[in-house]
């Protein structure tokens, strides 16, 4: 009995120092999802600068563009200045000339000549005045142009110092989660804690000896559900994933009781179940509790038909308070409803 007793508290400690392996690879999960939500806060704040960085870019080429027609109408404009000037000094040319060697002329051809004169000077003036115009617009848009051309070269620059920044940002988030899946596959599943669990308790042969007297299989049918409320997750272990239990809703947390006499042999959190009670009845069945909001018993503790046990707690599941039960025949879950009164 003694042997026994020292191989359930060396499984007991295993049992803790499994609980702290675990406790610190979650502890170290939640650490990298809060640095991964960091690093991804970071990344929303780099791609809004992004985008603004390339409306502005955007925006630039096509003011760009828009200056670069500007300055073909603009020397369209000039050639044709240009070309109507030459067609005026072709044509008015030889009549100067002329006129200019009629030095003795009449009065009024001198008259003629000099009023031809003043308009062909007239002329020159305003076709220089043009000309001088379409210099000084054709020079402030090739200005133009080489701040746009500045512009845009800044532009592209910052583009590719935050494309980079980026670029490390989603390095940082994808070596996270590699950091994360291997954390995880360290992680048993729950259902492999919960069968782990109850395998060394059954090789250590748990037996209690209040219950040679009381054997659960006689009461198949008539055993009291484990809490007031009404059952809304149905035993299904072929779903996917599998239900090996019943899930009931309840009006807030209520009173969790034990469905037959037994021994409390798990009374902490189980990953995957909130906190959980397993009650050994003997003859390898067992009755699983999860999703309390407290205990209400010890591990050790024998317990009584119909003693609470513990409160309701929230399941998610649910997305209210609620109680997850199980019923177990060695490892193998069986259907509640085969041995609850209803």
């Amino acid at each position: 009995m003694s042997k026994i007793r020292e191989a359930i508290n060396d499984q007991k400690q295993n049992i803790q120092k499994q609980k702290q392996v675990l406790l610190k690879l979650t502890r170290e999960e939640r650490d990298m999802f809060g640095e991964l939500a960091s690093i991804e806060d970071r990344i929303s704040d780099i791609e809004r600068k992004l985008f603004k960085s390339e409306d502005e870019l955007t925006k630039i080429v096509a003011e760009e563009k828009s200056a670069k027609e500007k300055h073909a109408v603009l020397q369209e404009d000039l050639d044709k200045i240009v070309g109507n000037l030459k067609m005026m000094l072709a044509k008015l040319w030889p009549i100067h000339s002329r006129k200019l060697e009629n030095k003795f002329g009449s009065l009024e051809d001198w008259e003629s000549s000099d009023r031809n004169f003043v308009w062909l000077a007239s002329v020159y003036k305003d076709a220089k005045a043009e000309l001088t115009k379409a210099e000084n617009q054709s020079k402030m848009i090739f200005e133009n142009l080489e701040v746009q051309k500045e512009l845009r070269i800044k532009s592209e620059k910052k583009l590719t110092a935050i494309n980079k920044t980026k670029d490390l940002l989603l390095k940082d988030k994808l070596s996270l989660l590699s950091g994360i899946r291997q954390i995880r596959s360290m992680k048993m599943s729950r259902e492999e804690e919960l069968k782990a669990l109850l395998d060394t308790i059954n090789k250590l042969n748990y037996k209690l000896k209040s219950l040679t007297s009381k054997k659960i299989l006689n009461f198949k049918g008539e055993l009291p559900a484990p809490c007031d409320g009404k059952v809304k997750i149905n035993f299904d272990p072929s779903a996917k994933p599998p239900v090996r239990g019943e899930g009931f809703e309840t009006n807030g947390n209520i009173n969790v009781k034990s469905i037959f006499w037994g021994k409390v042999v798990h009374n902490d959190t189980l990953r995957g179940f909130g906190r959980v009670v397993i009650i050994y009845h003997g003859y390898n069945y067992y009755s699983l509790y999860a999703y309390l909001s407290e205990s209400l018993v010890k591990t050790g503790q024998e317990v009584e038909k119909d003693e609470v046990i513990g409160k309701t707690g929230y399941y998610p599941a649910l997305k209210g308070t609620g109680l997850y039960f199980e019923l177990r025949f060695h490892q193998k879950p069986v259907n509640p409803e085969k041995w609850l009164s209803r």
